[in-house]
């Protein structure tokens, strides 16, 4: 896959290396979370995900957090295998470039 550019506002840059490495973790739970099945953990893990990642800009990352949300409070676990993994080759390739907004 290749690297998915995100813009993200230059006054945020001191933020974004701990946002990048807490969000590290968050897919990591939600990996295990998933094998567990713990769907009302994951919905709760999801929404921040969703939220934190659109607030910094992370567009893509928040819209699979939001489609592995909906799938969770839906008791539908049939997608989530596959949206967290999405999410970790997703974040895998993001290329951060910090510009003036």
């Amino acid at each position: 896959m290749s690297k998915v550019t995100v813009e993200i506002d230059a006054d945020l840059q001191d933020l974004i290396p701990q946002f990048v490495e807490n969000r590290k973790k968050d897919i990591e739970t939600l990996e295990q979370l998933v094998e567990k099945n713990d769907l009302v953990t994951i919905a709760q893990l999801a929404h921040k995900i969703k939220g934190a990642a659109a607030g910094y800009g992370f567009n893509e990352l928040s819209e699979l957090a939001a489609q592995m949300e909906k799938s969770a409070k839906a008791n539908d676990s049939t997608p989530l295998k596959d949206l967290v993994k999405r999410m970790r080759i997703h974040f895998l390739n993001i290329e951060i470039r910090y510009v003036t907004m």
